[in-house]
This record gives structure tokens, sequence and C-alpha cells, in this order.
């Protein structure tokens, strides 16, 4: 199983206050914007991305809390096998295939955490 899954190459933290969230990650720890919507805000850490998204009725987004995003190659082959051995999924695949896209699941103990797939590279 181990294989399935990469690295985290995300971290979200759910916030109840965006922009106070925000404003310490960018001005207090030094963090680097690199983009931002109404509900989230999005840091590079060199190759990784950590985002700040804003608390929702969303049962992905329902908690303040940190959550991790694992790197995975083949996102519907993952997520089956995830839901083939009783993890909980969240929701179903977002994004696409250009937007790398992801998938909520919940551990064992009610964490919630994300699968992406990695970015197609061509060549």
């Amino acid at each position: 199983m181990s294989s399935l899954l990469g690295w985290p190459t995300w971290i979200g933290v759910v916030a109840d206050d965006l922009e106070r969230q925000a404003a310490f990650y960018r001005d207090v720890l030094g963090f680097r914007q690199v983009a931002a919507g109404p509900d989230w805000v999005e840091f590079d850490l060199g190759g990784r991305t950590l985002e700040i998204l804003e608390r929702s009725s969303l049962p992905q987004y329902d908690a303040r809390r940190f959550q991790v995003g694992f790197e995975v190659d083949d996102i519907v082959l993952v997520r089956d096998h995830l839901i083939a051995v009783g993890v909980e999924a969240v929701g179903a695949i977002e994004g696409d295939d250009t937007d790398s896209p992801w998938a909520y699941f919940r551990d064992a103990e009610g964490n919630v955490f994300e699968i992406k797939q990695r970015q197609r590279r061509d060549g």
C-alpha cells in the first residue's frame, strides 16, 4: 500500500479566520503567497504547497485542522483501492487532468487527508 501514496506535497490548514491565518503565514512566518481565491490562500514551500482554506459546511473543511495531501500516479486506481480496503471517501474526485485531480478521505480516527494526482509531464 505504501507504494501507492507518495510523500506529502500539500498541507492544508482549515481556518475560521482566513485573512488572519494567511497574514500569519505570510507576514509573520515569511512564506511566499502565490495565489488566492475568496476562500483559500496558497503559499509555495519550494515545490510543496501550504494552503489556508476557510472553514465551511463541506465535510472536508468543516472543522479547524491540518490536513496532508499525498501524491499518487493514478487517482482513480488509488481511490478505488482505498475504498475497497475500507477507507471512508469524503466526496468524489475533484478537478480534472489539467488541474491535477484530488480526492479526500478520512483516516481511522476521522482525520481528513487528500490524495492528489501528480502532474502529467509530456515529452
